[in-house]
C-alpha cells in the first residue's frame, strides 16, 4: 500500500512539474522535444558505420522523429500573434477603472497595460512575457460590460482586486503560455498532414493524449489558482466585500440568463427580424434582476448546483468556504450600476450601443439565413 502511495505521488508531483514548466515557457516548451530529435539522430548517424543494417531498419522511425520535431520546430516559429476583438478602453474611457486598477496593484508602473472591454459576465487577467522577461511583462485586463452594468462599483472593485491577485501570485502567464504551446504543439499538422503521412498520424496519437492530459492538469490547477486568488483578494478589499462579490456574481449570472439570454436564444430560434439585442435588454431588466428575492434564491441554488467537471472554477460553494462563510452572507443589495462611475458618460452610452450594433448585424444575418 505504501509503495502504492509512493508512486502515485511520484505521478502526481511529475506531472505538476511538467504542466508548470509549460506553464512557465509556453511554446518554447516545446524546444526540448527538438533537441530530443536532434540527439537520436546524431546517434543513428554515428551507428551507420558499426550497425548500418540496425540503422536502416531504425530509419523510418528516426526520420518521423525527425520531421515531427521540425514542424514542431517550424510550427513554434511561426505561430501567429493573438488579435484581440474586444473594445480597447484607454483612460479617458474608462477613467474610473484605470483608477481602481492603479489603487490595487502595488506592480502598476513595472509593466505596460492594456484595458479591454468584452460581452461576457466575467473579468479576467494576462500577462504576456516577450522572450522570457527580457523586455518586460505586458498585463492584459478584461473587463465584462454585462459586469459593469449589473454589479455596482465595490462589487466591480473586488472582482478587479481578485484579478490582480492572479497577477501578484503569477498566475495570469500560465494560461497564455498554456494557449502558446497547444498552438504551437496544433502547428505540426499544417507540415505533417495526418491524412497524408505517417508521422501525422503518429503526432496526432501521441497530441491527443498530451492536450487532453494537460488540459486535465490545467483545469485542476486553475480552480486551485482560484481559492488562493479569492483569499489574497481579501486583502484589498476584506473578506466581507470578497464575499459580496462571489455572492453576486452567481446570483447575478443566474439572473441575467434567466431574465436575458435565455429568451433572446428561445426569440431567436423562431425570429423573422432580428429581436431586441442583449444590452438594451439588460438595462430595461435592471430592476428586476437586482430584485432581492430573486437574489437570494438564485445564490441559495448555487450552493446545490451541480458542478460542472469542465469548468476551471471550483464550486460556488467551495469558494465562500475558501473565505469563511459555510452559508450565504447576508449582502448589501444593488441600488446603482457600476458603469456611471467607471466609464466617461460618452463611452457609458456608446459601448453598449456598439455592440448592441454588432450583436443586430449578425443576428440579422442569422435570421435571414434561417428564412
Amino acid at each position: 500500500m505504501a509503495r502504492e502511495l509512493d508512486r502515485s505521488t511520484i505521478k502526481a508531483r511529475t506531472s505538476r512539474f511538467v504542466l508548470n514548466i509549460i506553464l512557465r515557457l509556453g511554446r518554447y516548451a516545446v524546444l526540448p522535444v527538438v533537441a530530443l530529435a536532434c540527439v537520436i539522430l546524431a546517434v543513428w548517424l554515428m551507428a551507420m558505420d558499426r550497425y548500418t543494417i540496425t540503422a536502416l531498419v531504425t530509419a523510418p522511425i528516426v526520420f518521423s522523429i525527425v520531421l515531427g520535431a521540425s514542424a514542431l520546430a517550424i510550427g513554434l516559429l511561426l505561430l501567429p500573434s493573438r488579435k484581440h476583438r474586444e473594445f480597447e478602453a484607454n483612460v479617458e474611457t474608462a477613467p474610473g477603472l484605470w483608477a481602481m486598477w492603479t489603487e490595487l496593484d502595488r506592480n502598476f508602473a513595472r509593466s505596460r497595460r492594456t484595458l479591454l472591454i468584452n460581452t461576457d459576465f466575467n473579468a479576467s487577467i494576462g500577462e504576456v512575457s516577450r522572450y522570457a522577461g527580457l523586455f518586460g511583462q505586458h498585463v492584459t485586463m478584461t473587463v465584462g460590460l454585462p459586469m459593469l452594468i449589473v454589479l455596482d462599483e465595490p462589487a466591480v472593485r473586488a472582482v478587479i482586486a481578485h484579478e490582480v491577485a492572479h497577477a501578484e501570485l503569477r498566475h495570469t502567464s500560465g494560461c497564455i503560455n498554456l494557449a502558446d504551446f497547444i498552438a504551437a504543439s496544433e502547428n505540426v499538422f499544417l507540415y505533417a498532414n495526418p491524412e497524408w503521412t505517417i508521422t501525422g498520424r503518429i503526432l496526432r496519437v501521441l497530441l491527443h493524449s498530451l492536450l487532453e492530459w494537460l488540459e486535465r492538469e490545467y483545469r485542476a490547477l486553475s480552480r486551485e489558482n482560484e481559492l488562493h486568488a479569492d483569499l489574497s483578494s481579501t486583502e484589498r478589499v476584506g473578506r466581507t466585500e470578497a464575499a459580496r462579490a462571489l455572492v453576486l456574481m452567481e446570483a447575478c449570472g443566474t439572473r441575467l440568463a434567466d431574465l436575458v439570454y435565455k429568451p433572446l436564444e428561445t426569440e431567436m430560434l423562431g425570429a423573422i427580424n432580428a429581436p431586441p439585442p442583449p444590452f438594451e435588454r439588460i438595462f430595461k431588466q435592471l430592476a428586476d434582476i437586482w430584485a432581492p428575492e430573486p437574489i437570494a434564491a438564485a445564490a441559495t441554488a448555487g450552493l446545490t448546483r451541480e458542478h460542472e467537471p469542465d469548468s476551471t472554477h471550483p464550486p460556488f460553494a467551495k469558494r465562500l468556504a475558501n473565505l469563511g462563510y459555510a452559508e450565504i452572507p447576508d449582502i448589501r443589495g444593488i441600488s446603482t450600476s457600476a458603469i456611471d462611475q467607471l466609464l466617461a458618460r460618452d463611452a457609458a452610452k456608446d459601448i453598449p450601443a456598439r455592440f448592441d450594433a454588432e450583436w443586430r448585424k449578425k443576428a440579422q444575418a442569422w435570421v435571414t439565413v434561417g428564412r
